[in-house]
């Protein structure tokens, strides 16, 4: 820890806490500096560092540097405008008597202030400077009650909530404790260290020495040396018999299992090493929290390392328990296995039929029934040229794995097991692959069915999950997805994006509304859920494009067109027409084209508005001026050009041409009055309009980029 500076201390917050989940901690740390950040900057109190740090059992926060007092501070509170404070008769109305009570001061005191929004009437407040330690006690406490877990705990009379259990609080400034109450705990300065060690009490002198004391006894309370410290322990364990397969997120997850990790080399039975690598992988790390080790051929050893928490004392005790009980759940693993292949697969095709895949939907056969028409009509709308019975065969095993004995016991192992059986089984590696791959992508990012059936399974699959639940009202909402609408959603969308761009998905999806159950069709209107899922749909695209970083009106600009028409159709192009537009605006004043659509659909709307059929055909006997024919000749040309671009995929060219076309349209709006009183050749002049507007209506929104 550095220094400290003249007239500055460094402040040490610990939350001593039971054993908190370890996904709840890095948001909580998150939490923590969010808040600490706002109100430092609120309080005007200065300093030099601030960082979060945590183990399962502590929640820390540690400023250097912070400045004994907070800074005087002017700010303009906001009041009523100067319209509402004052009547007609110059006399201050309620509105500025009561905000003038409300900040101590008369109404004449307040100081009227020109806005954007116009003139108002603000209370200048000068906070004085304030002593630290007499702003951090409530800064402290507040932050304690701010942080927010996914579940929380009561644990004792007051009522307070949090993740788990709060058994000490160490708050001080410098060497002085700030003192406030949480629940039934009161702020001090001490702490615990390694429990399984000791519950003796532990003294914070100063919170520049918290981390040298913390490691004396035996607590690594800096979470990326902590982790570096188990990362060396696990290397020198293995030192004689190979390396540690290397997962990060399993040693992200058992870094905050343990507060001073040790390592420890054990093994299990060879035989176990027949089981398929994955079948290994999770029974050792699910409940072990345990890591796999290769041996010098990088092929998996029966060797494997546990994290103890704690230091290098009964290791032989501790290994005989980490290998006694992964030799029971690999028995288990191995007798699940044995037992699923001698089953095999078929015949847990009919037991599908007796799970529910939800009450308004019917069963996973019924849903496997499903899939099979659905793929059979991609299959033939798309010429893909897939072979019905390596399709038929891929579908009818596909979700076969789900009622297997491994799958009940080892639920992350769906797909990838049923892989492994089919395989072992003697089915080809379309069908083998396709009940792994039917899953994909497992996120929204993530990696794409590798060949033609898994892919066909997988679209299908997803897209009568949406379907059926659409059907039956469970709509995604917030951040709840609870029937994988959302994340089926995403996968539709960029296998239709990435490997079917040119496909009309309109006739295959209402044919698919076709094979919902017949209890379910007499009771939805089919044209608004299908509506509600298009628009579904497009809110996915759109989030897809805002992650890769487009503009988000120009998003806006090219999938308003799929929701206008409620229609799903050439989405490989999407990507196309947002990069030819943000190229075009990078090289042009593209905001002058914007504004002239404005300025053709505000005519539009007027005409709307005198209930005008604006759609009307064009008559050329009553164009009568020369700059209205060209116009319209110009308009005619351009359609046609407009069309074969569409087709050849030249977007950039559309928009050349839109700005070409710019100037011809600029000079009929000046020598050409739209609105004459000849109703027929006004009429003609907004059927030209909309003429030029409809040329481009199934490519763009221009609403969309005013």
């Amino acid at each position: 820890m550095k220094l400290i500076k003249e007239n500055k201390k460094n402040v040490l917050l610990e939350i001593g806490t039971e054993e908190i989940p370890f996904s709840y901690i890095e948001p909580a740390l998150k939490q923590i500096e969010r808040f600490a950040l706002k109100a430092f900057s609120s309080l005007g109190l200065r300093y030099e560092t601030l960082k979060t740090y945590a183990t399962p059992r502590r929640l820390v926060l540690i400023v250097e540097n912070l400045a004994k007092e907070s800074d005087d501070k002017i700010e303009y509170i906001l009041g009523p405008s100067l319209k509402v404070a004052k009547n007609d008769n110059g006399e201050y109305t309620q509105a500025a008597k009561g905000f003038a009570l409300k900040n101590g001061v008369t109404p004449e005191e307040l100081i009227p202030k020109s806005t954007d929004k116009g003139d108002y009437l603000f209370f200048l407040k000068n906070t004085k400077s304030k002593k630290t330690e007499k702003l951090l006690g409530k800064f402290f406490s507040e932050l304690i009650n701010k942080i927010s877990f996914p579940k929380t705990m009561l644990w004792e009379e007051s009522g307070f909530k949090f993740a788990r259990p709060i058994r000490n609080i160490v708050a001080l400034y410098g060497s002085e404790i700030i003192e406030f109450k949480i629940a039934d705990v009161t702020s001090s300065n001490w702490t615990i260290g390694l429990h399984t060690c000791s519950d003796e009490k532990i003294k914070i002198d100063f919170p520049e020495n918290y981390f040298l004391t913390m490691r004396n006894r035996f607590v690594i309370v800096e979470q990326k040396k902590r982790r570096k410290v188990m990362k060396k322990s696990m290397k020198f364990a293995v030192r004689n018999v190979g390396n540690v397969v290397v997962d990060e997120s399993l040693i992200d997850e058992v870094n905050y299992l343990v507060e001073y990790p040790s390592a420890l080399l054990c093994s299990f039975d060879k035989k176990y090493l027949n089981l398929p690598s994955e079948v290994l992988t999770v029974c050792i790390k699910k409940n072990q929290k345990c890591f796999l080790v290769s041996d010098k051929d990088n092929n998996f050893s029966n060797y494997f390392v546990g994290v103890r928490n704690g230091v290098s004392k009964y290791q032989e005790i501790v290994k005989e328990g980490y290998e006694k009980v992964l030799s029971a759940r690999l028995a288990d693993a191995k007798f699940f296995y044995d037992n699923d292949l001698k089953n095999g697969l078929k015949c847990n095709i009919e037991k599908l039929k007796g799970i529910v895949f939800h009450n308004g939907i019917g069963t996973l056969y019924e849903k496997v029934e499903r899939i099979k028409r659905i793929a059979f009509l991609f299959n033939k709308e798309f010429n893909m040229h897939i072979s019905e019975n390596t399709l038929e065969r891929a579908i009818m095993f596909s979700k076969t794995d789900l009622v297997s004995e491994m799958v009940f016991e080892y639920p992350e192992l769906q797909g990838v097991i049923g892989r492994i059986y089919a395989f072992k089984l003697g089915e080809s590696a379309d069908v083998a692959l396709s009940i792994e791959q039917h899953y994909w992508p497992l996120v929204a990012s993530g990696e794409l069915p590798s060949n033609d059936v898994a892919f066909l399974v997988s679209l299908s699959d997803k897209i009568d999950t949406l379907v059926t639940g659409f059907s039956i009202g469970l709509y995604s909402s917030g951040s709840a997805d609870p029937y994988g609408l959302r994340r089926a959603g995403i996968g539709f969308i960029r296998m239709i994006m990435e490997k079917l761009p040119n496909c009309d998905l309109e006739y295959v999806m209402r044919k698919i509304f076709e094979f919902l159950p017949k209890n379910v069709t007499n009771d939805i209107k089919l044209e608004n859920v299908y509506k509600k899922l298009v628009n579904f749909l497009c809110q996915r695209i759109e989030n897809t494009f805002d992650v890769e970083g487009y503009n988000p009106c120009e998003i806006k600009a090219v999938i308003n067109i799929l929701k206008f028409n409620s229609k799903l159709k050439n989405l490989g192009t999407l990507r196309l027409k947002l990069n030819a537009l943000r190229d075009t605006k990078l090289v042009c004043d593209f905001s002058s084209v914007t504004m002239l659509f404005k300025r053709i659909n505000n005519i539009l709307n007027q005409a709307k508005k005198q209930n005008v059929d604006i759609s009307g055909t064009i008559r050329e006997d009553l164009i009568v001026s020369d700059t209205e024919r060209m116009v319209y000749d110009v308009a005619r040309k351009l359609k046609m050009e407009v069309k074969d671009h569409v087709i050849n995929g030249e977007y950039g060219e559309i928009f050349n041409k839109v700005i070409k076309i710019k100037p011809l349209i600029d000079s009929f709006f000046e020598k050409v009055v739209i609105m004459t009183e000849d109703e027929m050749i006004k009429l003609n002049r907004i059927f030209l309009i909309n003429y030029i507007k409809d040329i481009f209506v199934e490519f763009v929104d221009f609403s969309s980029l005013y």
